[in-house]
């Protein structure tokens, strides 16, 4: 083992402990909890994880009659019934993984007996549960213990580990949550990222019995199983809306499901991918949502449950998907980047109703504070003895001037056929992240096929921006230079303030505009941004940098290659850019 890598675990040894010793408790990497307490959460924000510092995991769980006698690993997932057996296995594998590693930096003290005597020693004390079963990681990886019939698992939202470990082996906890992670989606679900964690004290009555849990107090209280399906609900209800675009989208692809044909599915898979409306069928399926008829897919008494919440609290859960993307925490990335622009932000002088200031010279035609130059002349006239009060020159307040620099952003998108599925769900997560974080104007220009249209004209309003949107569906070839051409004139044509115009494509363009050459018209087209003092910023995939490099330098705009388009970089990209022009 490096140098680094044993200071990295005398580091993760000492930031452990000093968490554990406050009742405290962190994340490790994106999806995992760990700390000697009691976790939940709430099913309006499930990634905001609470730990409830004044309940001992030991003493919930297992009755223990001390405290701090065990850690709590929560690795937090999509709805899913996970297999224990197989969850198990991984950890095993990874406890011996860490050993192994171990045995790099000391091998006089491990020795292939001794790893496997730890290994195993290690796997009979981490207890385990999933929505499969329960037990210890030794016994379930042996299959010693029964598991829950497939028919009456209920999904669950985290696997759950309890277990003891020496502090100078806390870094094996990275091998454990690594080992679960890949275990949940080596099984076809996706993890979950933890946003959030909240530390908070909470009275909660401890039952004997109750064995292993999920980190949820009262586990077996028919509160808590509420609880815990009105949160299942609406992490499956958050998950299609994520999949589809909008709840109202989610609630047409529930409504496609029926007795008598799934004849709309096509559309869906048009714009979605085929593959993944195949994986949401089955998603669907293994959460005891939908059932395959002889005709279709169709929707189960629970599946019909979810269809008819949807429509009858849409409003609701359209504001919580609104409250999400608000609240996107931005995770920097490091991109190759070509930078060449060089345009500033022309900013504007408004009046600031907080500040009042005296009247200079020229502030005649200022905007006069009435209620401040009343009350500063009321002042003067009583202090001069006056019986009534006169406004003279040196009373007048005006109020001051603060400086804003509107950036109105347009997103020019290739719609082309390769842009299905993820890619254009990243980038209209993009256009709505967009306009409910920041107060200016957002405008959509789509090209295809061989020519390129405005799909949202620039706007502040989000129910616009979700009915353009939905009307893209990508498919054929890329006019990049009508893209351009007409991203150009709806910006000159609307004023637009600062203008932005973001160019997003994993492709070269393929079809001509003005001449034969569909790369040069392109090129041409660019360099009417630079003309027009827009500043431009391209978001390109490896396989075509070499093009948008000489696209960028003509247009005088900055270039990211990314290694693919989903919404972590875009979001990333576009917010650096925003704000180095809006503060230039």
């Amino acid at each position: 083992m490096e140098y680094s890598e044993r200071q990295q675990r005398m580091t993760l040894e000492k930031y452990l402990s000093a968490y554990f010793r406050k009742n405290q408790g962190v994340r490790l990497g994106e999806t995992t909890v760990v700390s000697r307490k009691l976790h939940g959460n709430d099913p309006r924000t499930p990634g905001d994880i609470r730990i409830y510092t004044d309940q001992d995991a030991g003493r919930y769980y297992l009755q223990q009659t001390e405290d701090d006698l065990m850690l709590h690993m929560d690795v937090f997932h999509e709805p899913a019934s996970l297999d224990p057996v197989f969850v198990a296995r991984r950890i095993w594998d990874g406890v011996d993984g860490y050993f192994r590693k171990l045995q790099e930096e000391k091998s006089d003290e491990f020795s292939k007996d001794r790893i496997t005597e730890l290994t195993k020693y290690m796997a009979q004390r981490i207890l385990l549960r999933t929505a499969g079963g329960k037990g210890s990681v030794f016994d379930l990886a042996s299959r010693t213990v029964e598991l829950i019939p497939a028919k009456a698992r209920k999904p669950e939202t985290h696997v759950h580990l309890l277990f003891t470990v020496k502090p100078q082996f806390y870094d094996s906890l990275l091998f454990i949550a690594d080992a679960v992670e890949q275990a949940i989606m080596n099984q076809g679900f996706e993890i979950r990222r933890v946003e959030k964690i909240i530390h908070c004290e909470k009275e909660i009555e401890t039952r004997p019995g109750l064995g292993i849990g999920l980190g949820l107090p009262g586990f077996n209280s028919p509160e808590s199983q509420k609880y815990r399906a009105q949160q299942n609900r609406l992490q499956i209800i958050m998950n299609l809306a994520c999949a589809f675009g909008s709840v109202e989208e989610a609630a047409r692809f529930l409504e496609s499901l029926t007795t008598a044909g799934n004849i709309f599915l096509g559309s869906f898979a048009k714009k979605h991918g085929d593959g993944d409306l195949k994986q949401t069928l089955l998603d669907l399926s293994n959460h005891n949502l939908i059932k395959k008829g002889r005709l279709a897919s169709i929707l189960t008494d629970d599946g019909k449950a979810i269809r008819d919440f949807i429509r009858n609290h849409q409003k609701e859960l359209e504001a919580q998907v609104r409250k999400s993307i608000r609240r996107y925490q931005i995770v920097r990335h490091n991109y190759r980047t070509y930078r060449n622009s060089e345009l500033k932000s022309r900013k504007s002088q408004l009046t600031d109703h907080k500040k009042v200031v005296s009247q200079p010279d020229r502030a005649w035609l200022s905007d006069i504070a009435i209620p401040e130059t009343v009350v500063n002349a009321s002042v003067r006239s009583y202090l001069e003895g006056r019986t009534h009060m006169t406004i003279e020159k040196k009373d007048i307040k005006v109020y001051g001037k603060k400086s804003f620099a509107p950036i109105d952003t347009c997103i020019a998108i290739d719609c082309s056929g390769s842009m299905v599925g993820e890619k254009l769900r990243a980038v209209s997560y993009l256009a709505e992240h967009f306009l409910l974080t920041s107060k200016e104007k957002v405008s959509v220009v789509v090209f295809q096929e061989m020519s390129a249209q405005v799909v949202v004209p620039f706007t502040k309003n989000y129910q616009k921006l979700q009915d353009g949107l939905r009307t893209v569906q990508p498919e054929g070839l890329t006019p990049l230079a009508k893209g351009i051409v007409e991203s150009i004139n709806l910006i000159k044509r609307k004023r637009a303030r600062n203008p932005l115009l973001v160019l997003i494509t994993d492709g070269i363009p393929n079809f001509p505009l003005w001449t034969t050459d569909a790369q040069k018209d392109a090129l041409k087209a660019a360099k009417m941004i630079a003309e027009n003092k827009i500043r431009l910023v391209c978001i390109g995939v490896i396989p075509n940098e070499e093009y948008m490099t000489e696209l960028s330098t003509i247009g005088k705009g900055n270039l990211y290659i990314v290694d693919e388009l989903d919404k972590n970089s875009l979001v990333d990209v576009v917010t650096q850019e925003w704000e180095q022009y809006k503060y230039s």
